[in-house]
């Protein structure tokens, strides 16, 4: 358990957590998310959460993989990897912020911003150049977010998941640089 205030840490992941983080997400995702998909977002949990990819994350050594806790209840999650650039562009010496996830009751606490002031630092640490993160084109509130936390729009592109409404497909490259 790494804490990062006296009320938020985080706790690394492991392979027995699957079902436990599969089962958070269905609490944190579905809700927020289940208006964007034809199937309420089954589909995309399943594969991204599912026992094979999980196991291929905590196998990857770029990969660093979190539970959110707040006052020691679970409440979300955070994953990020480096170097990793993203598909489209090369960014050397980069790291991803792929999954920052909040249960809504606990949005608005600053959680989400101290969380991302622990990556950069972890990002500036590992001598990373940049910080690069997705987030779909009609998520106002969190391009808001990030831009207040010095992230630029690069690139938007189209997702070609079958499930997800063809309006929620935009999807928004940002980055931050660090030097």
């Amino acid at each position: 358990m790494i804490k990062l205030t006296q009320d938020i840490s985080i706790q690394k992941l492991t392979a027995e957590d699957q079902p436990e983080l599969i089962e958070l997400m269905r609490d944190i995702y579905i809700p927020s998310y289940k208006h964007i998909w034809s199937d309420s977002g089954d589909w995309y949990l399943e594969q991204m959460y599912n026992p094979e990819v999980y196991q291929k994350d905590l196998e990857n050594p770029a990969s660093h993989y979190f539970f959110v806790l707040f006052e020691g209840w679970k409440i979300g999650i955070l994953k990020y990897n480096y170097p990793e650039s993203p598909a489209l562009f090369e960014f050397p010496n980069s790291l991803h912020l792929h999954r920052i996830y909040i249960s809504k009751e606990f949005q608005g606490k600053g959680i989400a911003a101290r969380l991302m002031k622990m990556v950069e630092a972890t990002a500036r640490e590992r001598g990373m150049k940049y910080m690069w993160l997705e987030v779909m084109d009609t998520q106002l509130q969190a391009q808001k977010f990030y831009r207040k936390m010095g992230f630029e729009w690069l690139f938007t592109y189209h997702l070609e998941y079958e499930n997800l409404l063809p309006k929620y497909r935009g999807i928004q490259i940002l980055r931050k640089t660090l030097t």
